[in-house]
């Protein structure tokens, strides 16, 4: 693209979209002159034709619904960055980018969709990314949801959830142990959401079978000045919120967000309260050196929720037998969050980059049941790095990424008596002490201008030592008060990506993935026989792609899993499940097709489009010729699952539009005996956004009030009895919201 070849007569939006179309570059408008455009290391213009370019455009002013304005034009000024507008957390240009040369299935979830609506739980973050089953273990409520990729953990305890590698701003939000409470993600503070389904993410050291979620929060650069929301709805839904964002001319920028959640939930007896609190400040030094301080407060209160029957689904899903917990008690299970990460980037020559950070969580968890009243406090801490090379090997371009982390967690666990409904005497006590060790390496050697050859390893090392410390009594299935465990696996891929076209690339991969075994307390490090490492090795094939009007992303994979655990949670005993390692290899086979389209309507005014959107998932997870399960399904994940949108868009901010959510039945038992019923959600959005200051929104879902259940507590063998295994989804709900940016 040359200057020249720019001349026109343009407004400054239609100037700019012409001057950086198929860059990759995007721009951002500051206090209403200046533009400030996002740079990404791979930009194909350089910062000096940009400027060139910039020279030739003759811009006018123009209103948005009015003809370009033939008066005194007023230049417009220009100002570029080299680079990020930040250096500690990439641009949502960037992280497509940086996505795009990924040889295997990836999303990229902007913020701005997910606050088209309300946001109950994670499943409203992850509703239009292709491959991720959310199942909620009730909509709306701080019990948690199971987050499943390509089979991951399928069939545990809804929360914590394993088999993912959890980020947040490229450092570690998993624990050493490789959990995750997905409680804990603060789905108020999202700028956008990197996906990386499978063994896909090893440039941030991820090798686990579902993959990577990386969380990028809001900056002052990225952020609003100021933001005030109110949101409410059916069952006292009440959800303020507040953030504020601001970039200082000495270096330093800060952005800050507080949200509060409260709702009886559609079940009975099922209050819930959720505080977040989330803050960063960062100082750029200079041009190439970036310094950012993230901290976080969190307060989690809920009540406990009963699994039903099919039955009692199908004639009253808002029921809460409450036997776990007894009746009017309220909140007895609660947790505070205490987190502070510190992080440094160094932008190098040839847009080399070096990062190197360090973490510190504490978390404390009461829970109040009828057996008894455990207190669990769990700390986290580690430090991690990822140094990006960009050169040449061979004559050819070359970029390595090599890094890794150390993590280290500590659980102090107390169970106590429970009588008359409070804490009683402390009955045992229990420390564990989790290690994990990763180092990773990637390179991308492009062959040509369009293909790419990737290949790469992650080294994986994670240890164990329990120690009972009080109430401990020798048996044979555990004979001694502390135990020490290690784990050690290396895990390669390789991969390609193929640029077919402009418009299109297709991608492939084959790669080995790991995960420790759950381990729970002492007990299980003496289980007979003993818990083995969980591999898989997957081949995947895929093509994604962007012309003017469409969009798409498709992906099939095939993996060969071995000693896949099998777990079986207690539905009348949460602090009890068993584990086990399937005794011949499962195959886990997917589909994963997300589509996307705006077509122009220019049917109530100009410039008016209609946005379909609908991604589908195809789980087919079974094990093969298992001695006693045969072919069996592996429970816990629905077969098929499909999300459609219809949203009609004004260029006056205003949209409306229906929603389906079409998920298949779904097997609570290994032996498949005992399923889930299929069922299909309708839903409705309208809002309107000015752009500039005004949002508002109604949210409706499950209009037909559709009885069904949302996730399920995994059995061994049912025996076609319908039993209590079922967590329904929420009923016919209704919540409107409005915010004021400025």
């Amino acid at each position: 693209m040359t200057a020249n070849a720019l001349k026109g007569r343009y407004t400054p939006q239609q100037a700019l979209e012409r001057l950086l179309e198929g860059s990759g570059i995007s721009y951002r408008t500051v206090d209403g002159n200046v533009i400030t455009l996002e740079i990404p290391k791979t930009g194909s213009l350089s910062t000096e034709t940009l400027l060139a370019a910039a020279g030739e455009f003759e811009l006018v002013k123009a209103e948005p619904e009015e003809k370009p304005w033939t008066g005194p034009v007023e230049q417009l000024d220009m100002k570029v960055l080299g680079g990020d507008l930040n250096l500690t957390s990439p641009s949502i240009t960037e992280s497509q980018t940086k996505l795009n040369r990924v040889p295997g299935g990836t999303t990229v979830i902007d913020g701005a969709r997910i606050n088209e609506g309300a946001v109950l739980s994670v499943n409203d973050v992850f509703t239009n990314a292709p491959g991720v089953y959310v199942g909620d273990s009730s909509v709306g409520s701080a019990g948690g949801s199971r987050i499943s990729i390509r089979g991951s953990d399928a069939n545990s305890i809804i929360s914590p959830i394993r088999g993912l590698k959890i980020l947040r701003n490229g450092m570690p939000f998993t624990s050493a142990n490789g959990a995750s409470d997905t409680q804990t993600f603060n789905l108020y503070a999202i700028d956008h959401v990197q996906v990386y389904r499978g063994a896909n993410a090893l440039e941030y050291g991820g090798s686990n079978l579902g993959g990577a979620i990386n969380l990028i929060t809001p900056t002052g650069y990225t952020a609003e000045g100021m933001r005030v929301g109110m949101k409410w709805g059916t069952y006292d839904y009440v959800n303020p919120t507040f953030s504020v964002g601001k970039v200082f001319d000495n270096g330093f920028d800060v952005y800050g967000s507080f949200s509060y959640l409260s709702t009886d939930t559609t079940r009975d007896n099922n209050k819930q309260e959720q505080f977040y609190g989330h803050g960063n400040v960062g100082y750029r030094w200079n041009e190439n050196h970036e310094t950012r301080l993230y901290f976080d407060i969190q307060k989690h209160n809920f009540t406990g929720l009963d699994p039903l029957t099919k039955q009692q689904v199908k004639d009253n899903p808002q029921q809460n037998t409450q036997s776990l917990f007894g009746p009017n008690w309220a909140f007895p299970n609660d947790f505070p969050l205490y987190r502070v990460d510190l992080k440094h980037s160094i932008q190098m020559d040839n847009g080399d980059s070096f990062e190197v950070g360090a973490y510190y969580g504490y978390k404390k968890f009461n829970f109040q049941w009828i057996r008894a009243t455990p207190e669990d406090i769990w700390q986290d801490t580690g430090f991690n790095w990822r140094h990006e090379i960009n050169g040449d090997l061979l004559g050819l371009k070359n970029r390595v990424v090599w890094g890794g982390l150390m993590q280290w967690m500590f659980i102090d666990d107390l169970d106590y008596a429970t009588v008359n409904r409070r804490r009683g005497p402390l009955l045992a006590q229990e420390r564990d002490e989790w290690k994990n060790i990763e180092v990773y390496l990637e390179d991308q050697l492009s062959l040509t201008d369009t293909f790419t050859l990737v290949a790469g390893i992650q080294i994986n090392y994670r240890s164990v030592k329990y120690e009972r410390t009080f109430g401990f009594s020798p048996s044979v299935a555990t004979p001694y008060n502390k135990a020490h465990k290690d784990f050690f696996a290396p895990n390669p891929k390789l991969g390609f990506t193929w640029q077919a076209t402009k418009e299109a690339q297709v991608f492939g991969n084959l790669s080995r993935s790991s995960e420790p075994p759950p381990l729970a307390n002492l007990a299980h490090v003496f289980l007979k026989p003993p818990r083995d490492i969980q591999t898989a090795s997957t081949v995947e094939i895929g093509t994604r792609g962007q012309t003017d009007f469409f969009n798409w992303d498709l992906a099939f994979y095939h993996s060969w899993v071995n000693n896949e655990y099998l777990i079986v949670s207690s539905p009348t005993d949460r602090s009890a499940f068993t584990a086990t390692n399937a005794d011949s290899t499962t195959l886990h086979t997917g589909i994963e097709l997300g589509l996307e389209s705006n077509l122009s309507l220019n049917l109530v005014t100009t410039g008016d489009e209609l946005r379909l959107s609908g991604n589908y998932t195809w789980n087919n997870f079974r094990f093969d010729n298992d001695q006693n399960l045969g072919d069996n399904r592996i429970p816990g994940i629905p077969e098929h699952n499909a999300r459609l949108e219809a949203l009609y868009k004004h260029p006056g901010g205003f949209y409306i539009g229906p929603n389906a959510q079409i998920v298949s039945s779904n097997w609570v038992d290994f032996s498949n005996t005992l399923s889930a019923k299929p069922y299909a959600l309708l839903g409705a959005r309208a809002g309107w956004d000015d752009g500039k200051h005004w949002n508002l929104f109604i949210d409706a879902r499950n209009l037909t009030n559709e009885h069904y259940a949302s996730s399920v507590w995994v059995r061994g063998n049912a025996g076609g009895v319908d039993v209590p295994a079922f967590n329904p989804g929420g009923t016919r709900s209704v919540i409107g919201g409005v915010e004021y940016r400025f």
